[in-house]
């Protein structure tokens, strides 16, 4: 729990000379132990509000970052990024966690947590976010997650299927990578992908202008989804990841989608 994190930190600051760990991570500590640092942190908790009935899925992350009041865009003066989390849960942030310069965290405040469904710092379809203006070294904070992000523009939506001959190859660790192309088009970066944690396969899928890699590209016409259950967590196909593929149409709903080719060595 992040919680805490500050006391931890100072009575274990009389040991960093003693036990040498990674700069950076040394650096880290440091600074987070730095009573400046301290006295200007803002902690308190990320709650789910109980009307959202959204689960959590395996492999979400919790962010936690923070803007100057009334900046709604570009990089955040600071963020914190808990992949072991249990809501409500507890939280500190402080010009230790600053992106750029700690000279940013000063001044009024906009904090926004955000759930995020598949680990991605770029939000996505279904990810909940919730805001709360806060003062530079306020404590108490509650950031309640109350909002679902929803799709935007056309999309894809369907299932995901294991060939049933494939059963015995499947891996422990099922990590889908869905893509999709304009179809005829092989090569280069895809129009749109998804990253997607998963214990159960039928997989429900929805994949749309949101999940886009470019902006400005417009997920429209003839495409080709692709689907790769993947050992090792890669983006890049490996032999032994099983694969699928389907031609299909932006807008199409309930397509169904088959995981039916081993990449061979």
């Amino acid at each position: 729990m992040i919680f805490g994190l500050f006391p931890l930190i100072g009575a274990c600051d009389g040991d960093l000379k003693e036990h040498k760990g990674h700069p950076a991570v040394v650096k880290k500590l440091e600074m987070q132990a730095d009573p400046e640092n301290q006295a200007k942190a803002v902690t308190g908790k990320v709650i789910l509000d109980p009307a959202i009935k959204a689960g959590i899925p395996e492999g979400a992350v919790l962010f936690v970052y923070a803007r100057a009041r009334g900046v709604d865009s570009g990089p955040p003066v600071a963020v914190r990024k808990m992949t072991f989390f249990q809501l409500p849960q507890e939280f500190a942030i402080s010009p230790a966690d600053a992106v750029m310069t700690q000279d940013g965290f000063d001044g009024p405040l906009t904090l926004t947590a955000r759930l995020d469904r598949d680990g991605n710092a770029r939000a996505g379809v279904g990810d909940i976010t919730g805001s709360v203006d806060v003062e530079t070294g306020q404590k108490g904070v509650t950031l309640i997650l109350n909002q679902v992000i929803e799709e935007t523009g056309q999309k894809v939506t369907g299932t995901i299927s294991l060939d049933p001959v494939l059963k015995v190859q499947l891996p422990q660790n099922k990590i889908l990578f869905l893509f999709a192309r304009p179809q005829g088009v092989k090569r280069g970066p895809p129009l749109a992908v998804k990253r997607i944690f998963t214990t159960q396969l039928p997989y429900a899928f929805s994949i749309g202008q949101s999940d886009t890699m470019m902006a400005g590209a417009e997920f429209d016409g003839p495409i080709t989804l692709t689907v790769r259950l993947d050992h090792d967590g890669n983006a890049s196909p490996a032999p032994g990841d099983i694969e699928g593929t389907l031609d299909t149409q932006a807008g199409a709903e309930n397509v169904k989608l088959v995981l039916n080719h081993v990449i061979g060595g």
